[in-house]
């Protein structure tokens, strides 16, 4: 009686692994559209996706920033629509540029680049920059995330 008990827990595990691991993560899809894994932060809680249309939903546990060559803001919930090689009709995102932050439109991958259109503004930045998956920070660390490395290795050395 207590082997069957334990073969039907293990196959009841083993169906719920393989059911699990099938789902495949928010990384694996864009990667499947073309896009690099780290266009997406790395606080996703869950996401909704339609075969269909291409409609999609990410949603994180708390908006944050991520500094790129610009610094942007991931809201809790990005929306948009995808197709291989191209993000439209996104909402939830958005870039500063010369302080202003801009609504981030659409994502296209254009060779080595990739090409953000931000209303009337289009940006291009190497597809490498995001080649890995960032760690979505509070503004005040993103913004100067670049900076403060520069400014710990510029302190004097004192030899004691």
């Amino acid at each position: 009686m207590a082997t069957s008990q334990v073969s039907l827990l293990f196959l009841t595990l083993l169906a719920l692994t393989a059911s699990n691991s099938a789902i495949p993560t928010i990384y694996e899809i864009v990667n499947q559209f073309g896009f690099p894994s780290g266009i997406v932060p790395d606080s996703v809680e869950s996401y909704t996706a339609n075969d269909v249309d291409g409609t999609f939903a990410i949603y994180l546990k708390k908006p944050c920033y991520v500094k790129y060559e610009y610094l942007v803001y991931f809201d809790t919930e990005i929306t948009g629509k995808i197709s291989y090689g191209l993000i439209t009709d996104i909402t939830g995102l958005q870039a500063q540029s010369y302080g202003i932050w801009l609504d981030i439109d659409e994502i296209k991958v254009v060779g080595d680049s990739l090409r953000f259109t931000l209303g009337f503004i289009t940006v291009k930045s190497d597809i490498a920059l995001f080649e890995e998956i960032p760690t979505c920070k509070d503004k005040a660390l993103a913004a100067c995330a670049d900076r403060s490395s520069k400014l710990i290795s510029q302190l004097p050395i004192i030899a004691e």
